[in-house]
């Protein structure tokens, strides 16, 4: 009993420095190193893009930045990352076009506006890249074939559902085309099927061109041809309108809720290094337009193209339609108050049918367990507003939680109708037992948001396995371990789900 009165100290002394946790001075901004979160491993563009502003901001403002890359869902394991972390200013998001792709599929809105989004610095124009060394290395080329080949040609790129994927449809919808998407892990992998011969048109950027002679561009999204590839067509050149605008940009965001003052200081920081001369010459070379977008304007572009690749993502069937079935109607916000108001009258309606009969010692065990039910089942049905598709959504993690709780609050409520009072009265312990479990298993839930999942979770182990009455320490220890290492392989590495670190580990990273 001590070590669990010791244990639930800890929790209410940790519980209390997370609500005394200082908010620093803005006036001091910045006084730490500053973290930019990229969505791929080293070496990719934007990785390239994170590093390269890195270098050029140093040179106006005194302060370390530091490249995290947090590859994974295309862009989703590094935004959970940000939104983990305390909107102190501390953290950027370096993002794509591609980015909010993702954010669509796995979030809709609620990700989009999750973000401030800070800057637009570049934009590179979409384009179709061929293999010279193929017979067919042209637009019409590959128009011809289409009409005359019934086989449907391969076009590869990065991920389906992205920027470029987008774009091929969109091509194919202008052109009369059906052709067949071949995605790969990374714009690399689908360079090397294209130059390996596994396809007949590669999407991307111009710049991935530069350094492979192999590779040309067959057509360019532009109103004029780019100076540095003056050989490249336009689509308007080729016959095609309608797609002079098709671009990748890529920018900065900032989780919610920052200071005005500390965007303020971002964006001077950022309209110094969009006009810095070793800023311009190292992305213009390989065509990229340079620019400088600020929040207003920006956060509308995004809006815009959360719009367009919802209205594409649905007709590829990625996300649905629209939302269908019971399940749907009950998840919808405006029938929660009602649910409520009809499981507090279920409850009373129970405890005092039990009340007034000759089991009334039974009530306040009865009441307990049904407001335990009620809360399991309330979460459940929560679950499903929240963004699911045909991956692990973040739903996943309170489900398995509730799968939990609601079984062994049923336990409990079976042994309250199948024992005879004398013999609940012998076995009461076993039902306390089981009501302490319960408690502390609801407790953990709302605890894990202040000290987050792994912490949270090796605590509610040690003290849940001593209230069940398991007190050999060292099987508790490892049992707790095992079961943090295995959330983590699972859930963060395969999955693709960060759990939460806690509001007083955000503040301390």
């Amino acid at each position: 009993m001590k070590f669990i009165k010791l244990t639930v100290f800890l929790l209410l002394y940790t519980l209390s420095l997370s609500a005394s946790g200082g908010d620093k001075s803005i006036e001091s901004f910045p006084d730490k190193p500053i973290k930019i979160i990229v969505y791929t491993g080293p070496g990719g563009l934007i990785d390239v893009t994170a590093r390269k502003f890195s270098d050029i901001a140093s040179r106006y403002v005194d302060v370390n930045f530091v490249v995290e890359n947090k590859p994974g869902a295309g862009g989703i394991v590094a935004l959970k990352r940000v939104l983990q972390m305390p909107n102190d200013g501390y953290t950027l998001y370096a993002c794509t076009k591609s980015n909010i792709s993702k954010f669509v599929v796995a979030g809709g809105d609620d990700y989009v506006d999750a973000l401030d989004w800070l800057a637009l610095l570049m934009s590179d124009p979409e384009c179709i890249i061929t293999n010279r060394k193929m017979a067919l290395n042209t637009w019409e080329d590959i128009l011809n074939n289409a009409n005359e080949n019934p086989e449907k040609q391969n076009w590869l790129g990065p991920a389906t559902g992205g920027l470029d994927h987008i774009t091929a449809l969109k091509i194919w919808e202008k052109s009369g085309l059906d052709e067949q998407w071949i995605p790969y892990k990374s714009g690399g992998k689908a360079r090397a099927a294209l130059l390996g011969g596994q396809g007949i048109a590669y999407i991307g950027n111009p710049r991935e061109i530069l350094g492979n002679e192999d590779l040309q561009i067959a057509a360019v999204s532009g109103k004029k041809r780019l100076e540095q590839f003056p050989d490249a067509p336009t689509f308007n050149d080729l016959g095609i309108e309608g797609l002079d605008n098709e671009t990748m940009w890529r920018g900065f965001a900032i989780k919610k809720g920052v200071d005005p003052e500390i965007l303020e200081w971002y964006k001077k920081l950022f309209i110094q290094v969009s006009t810095d001369p070793d800023w311009k010459s190292f992305w213009e070379r390989g065509g990229i337009d340079i620019t400088y977008i600020g929040p207003d304007e920006f956060g509308a572009i995004v809006k815009e193209n959360a719009i367009e690749f919802t209205y594409y993502l649905k007709r590829i069937n990625i996300i649905e339609t629209a939302r269908s079935g019971r399940l749907a109607k009950l998840s919808s916000p405006q029938i929660f108050p009602y649910l409520l108001i009809s499981i507090v009258f279920i409850i009373g309606f129970i405890s005092f049918r039990f009340y007034r009969s000759d089991k009334k010692y039974l009530s306040g065990h009865l009441l307990i367990i049904m407001i335990f039910i009620a809360i399991s089942i309330l979460f459940y049905i929560l679950s499903f507003s929240f963004p699911s598709n045909s991956q692990v959504g973040p739903e996943v993690v309170p489900r398995l939680w509730i799968f939990i709780l609601l079984p062994l609050s049923l336990l409990a409520l079976v042994q309250i109708f199948k024992e005879k009072r004398e013999n609940l009265e012998v076995k009461s312990g076993r039902l306390d037992m089981v009501s302490y479990f319960i408690v502390f298993l609801i407790g953990y839930l709302f605890v894990i948001y202040f000290i987050g999942y792994y912490i949270s979770t090796f605590i509610f182990l040690l003290i849940g396995m001593r209230v069940l009455g398991n007190k050999n320490l060292k099987i508790q220890l490892i049992i707790a371990v095992f079961w943090n290492l295995f959330s983590y392989l699972v859930f963060y590495k395969v999955l693709y789900i960060p759990l939460p670190l806690g509001r007083i580990i955000e503040t301390i990273l």
